[in-house]
């Protein structure tokens, strides 16, 4: 008998919710003007509007058959050209790989002690993700939840060693920021919403409220970006602008008693983060193989894709042009709109309207 794999909602938004936020920890230089990270603050309300927006498309086509996912969706849709969905999703996971492991080795490679290799760093953050993705996402979900009550501990204990810190002159007033700054701050954060197109693959497997788990996990992501950035405005105040990492930076004066720096700390959490959302994302590129190959593909998949990721992010990371791809903004923002919005809204109306015409024309019999 074929073993079911589910996950509860909890589980899975957990995991969703660590994706998240790991993606704005590593808030850099190389992706956006951290100078502009208080004027994120202004754009937090309208993000949270438009991500629950972005989201109503992969639920409406997940409850049109609640057993199949956005690839069995292209192949029921389109028949043989849906093979075109499952290549379009599988380029965009190992795009989101690519990005998150790059960021990281340029961490490595600019903050850390010269001594540590960001190679040998990436690769055991790669076999340990190709391990977890290899052992499925009821694994990875499980993972998720003690590396979320790590992640807590650790934002617990910065919070109330950098609260004396704060100084409430560096919080200048952010809504008198111009209207296009705001936008601009608005598309910076919705492109980050890698989560969404992996919902289209994995809302099958959940157990539980769907639209209660989207809803918390959208407004509990962005009530914690919201804390970061108030905590990280009102330590650094305007050396903010000085920094490649100012999320390390808070966390290099944080301190108290024998811990007289969580930096690393920070690193270690990144990095369990980190496991986390590669092993997420391996395996989400294996379902699109699996999809197209069949079992045997999918598993071979897994240690290509981590060897794939570990050599480009590597070669990327030395590569100014490619960077720059890379990190674009408008980049980000489409691919995340094309995957989370655009094809699940092409392929929930031509569902609809097939199933339209094909209840018509059994009227008409």
């Amino acid at each position: 008998m074929k073993k079911t794999i589910s996950v509860s909602v909890s589980q899975l938004f957990i995991m969703l919710f660590l994706s998240r936020i790991i993606a704005y920890v590593t808030f850099s230089t190389y992706i956006a003007d951290v100078s502009q990270m208080w004027g994120n603050m202004a754009s937090l309300p309208l993000s949270l509007i438009i991500t629950l927006l972005m989201t109503v498309p992969v639920y409406m086509l997940y409850k049109q058959d609640k057993k199949r996912t956005i690839t069995d969706n292209g192949y029921e849709v389109l028949g043989r050209l849906g093979f075109v969905v499952a290549v379009v999703y599988g380029l965009y996971f190992l795009w989101v790989l690519v990005y998150t492991l790059t960021l990281f080795n340029l961490f490595v490679t600019n903050l850390l002690n010269p001594t540590i290799s960001a190679f040998v760093l990436s690769l055991a953050v790669v076999i340990a993700a190709v391990y977890g993705a290899y052992k499925g996402i009821e694994a990875i979900s499980r993972a998720s939840t003690i590396v979320l009550v790590i992640v807590l501990v650790a934002v617990i204990f910065m919070v109330c060693t950098l609260l004396p810190r704060v100084d409430s002159l560096n919080y200048t007033p952010v809504f008198l920021r111009s209207g296009g700054d705001i936008w601009q701050s608005t598309l910076f954060m919705i492109g980050r919403n890698s989560a969404i197109p992996a919902m289209g693959m994995l809302l099958p497997f959940v157990n539980g409220r769907v639209k209660k788990g989207i809803c918390l996990w959208a407004f509990f992501s962005y009530l914690c970006i919201g804390l970061l950035i108030l905590l990280i405005v009102g330590v650094l105040g305007d050396y903010i602008s000085t920094q490649v990492f100012p999320m390390y930076t808070v966390t290099s004066i944080a301190g108290v008693g024998v811990l007289e720096r969580l930096d690393g700390v920070f690193l270690g959490v990144w990095t369990a983060g980190m496991f986390i959302k590669i092993s997420l994302f391996i395996y989400l590129l294996s379902m699109c193989v699996k999809r197209i190959f069949g079992d045997l593909a999918s598993r071979v998949s897994i240690l290509l894709c981590g060897a794939l990721v570990l050599g480009v992010s590597t070669l990327t990371s030395v590569q100014d042009s490619w960077l720059g791809i890379l990190f674009n903004s408008n980049v980000t923002v489409w691919l995340t709109l094309i995957t989370g919005v655009l094809l699940p809204l092409l392929l929930l109306c031509i569902r609809l309207i097939k199933k339209k015409v094909g209840a018509r024309h059994e009227k008409d019999i």
